[in-house]
Parts: structure tokens; sequence; C-alpha cells
């Protein structure tokens, strides 16, 4: 199973989209700092066009093919996943279809962290049948600890934040995330939740 290093920069992409869209309603005060964010369905579309293409390796390693996922279009974020069209070819199998992924984000308990999981994602090959090949991408973390450098007049602070909640409601991202503002030495210290 073949998990290529775009596909991580795609997740690093949307969640860097999330942090620049603040949303338009404050949560409800808490003990600690939180910020809510908000990112819509053309900015992470841009975010999934800009990753393209992916090239994802189904079967052993004896009889193995490649396949590009590429031109991402048409999505739609609604009832905790999100859909779009992408197209699929083979370099080495003659295929070349328009698929409807399925996407979601998942929660791992004892890990105590968010993933990117591809719930669906069928192909139809002639002569074949149909297969899912979401059993051949392997689920994405979402970084649990984002820190940004910010330079204020002739200083820097350290802004971090750390993820507590990512939900697909309709037509947006919202995430939340603790926030805190450190000298720079500070905010790259080691990573605990």
């Amino acid at each position: 199973m073949r998990h290529t290093r775009t596909y991580q920069l795609l997740a690093s992409l949307v969640l860097a989209g999330l942090f620049f869209c603040p949303a338009g309603s404050e949560a409800a005060p808490t003990a600690r700092s939180e910020i809510t964010m908000r990112v819509g369905e053309s900015a992470l579309l841009e975010s999934l066009k800009a990753a393209a293409p992916q090239t994802i390796t189904i079967g052993s390693s004896i009889a193995s093919t490649d396949l590009v996922l590429s031109d991402p279009t048409d999505l739609v974020l609604a009832d905790g996943i999100a859909r779009f069209k992408v197209r699929l070819r083979g370099k080495t199998l003659p295929v070349d279809q328009i698929l409807t992924p399925v996407v979601r984000v998942e929660y791992d308990t004892p890990r105590d962290r968010f993933y990117v999981v591809v719930s669906s994602l069928p192909l139809q090959l002639p002569g074949l049948g149909r297969i899912d090949l979401k059993d051949y991408i392997q689920r994405i973390e979402i970084p649990a600890l984002f820190e940004n450098l910010w330079r204020l007049s002739d200083r820097q602070l350290g802004m971090n934040l750390r993820v507590r909640r990512i939900a697909i409601v309709e037509h947006a991202v919202e995430l939340g995330a603790d926030v805190s503002f450190t000298p720079p030495a500070a905010g790259r210290a080691g990573e605990s939740r």
C-alpha cells in the first residue's frame, strides 16, 4: 500500500486553509482559550486541486498497477462527509473513469488523534467487476498541534493551535482549537496532549 507525500500534503493544505478562515461566531467561553474556524467548499476544492495528481498502487508486488487520481471537481460538504468527483486513469491498466470518493473525519480515541479517511471509492473494472479503492488508501493523520511564528514589529510571537474538534457541516469544515501565544523558544516545545 503506497501513501504518497503529496497525499499527506493534502491534509496539511486543507488544515492550513482552516487556520486562515475564522468563523463569524465565537464559541462559548471555556477555561482555556479556544478559536473556532470554518473553511468553505471552494477553498477546500482549491487545496485538493493543488495536491493532485495522486497515485495509488493496487494489487500485490508481483501483479500491481498504478492508478492516478486527478482533476477533482464538484466538492460537496454535508452531514459529516465530503463528496467530490475525481478522474482516475490507469498507468498500465486501460481505465479512465470519473469516480466519486466519500471522505470523512474520524477520531481515534486510543491515539487521541483525528484522521481523514476515505470511506468509499468504488471503481468498476470491465470484465473484473467492482472494487473499492478505499482499501488501498491509508488514513491521514491530522496534526494535533500547529505552530506558527509571527513577526510583530521587531520581535516574534509563537502562536500554537491544538486541534480539539473537527466536523464536516453544511458546505464547510469547522475546527475548534485551543490557542496559546508564547515566546518562540517555548512555542517549539515538545508536543504533549
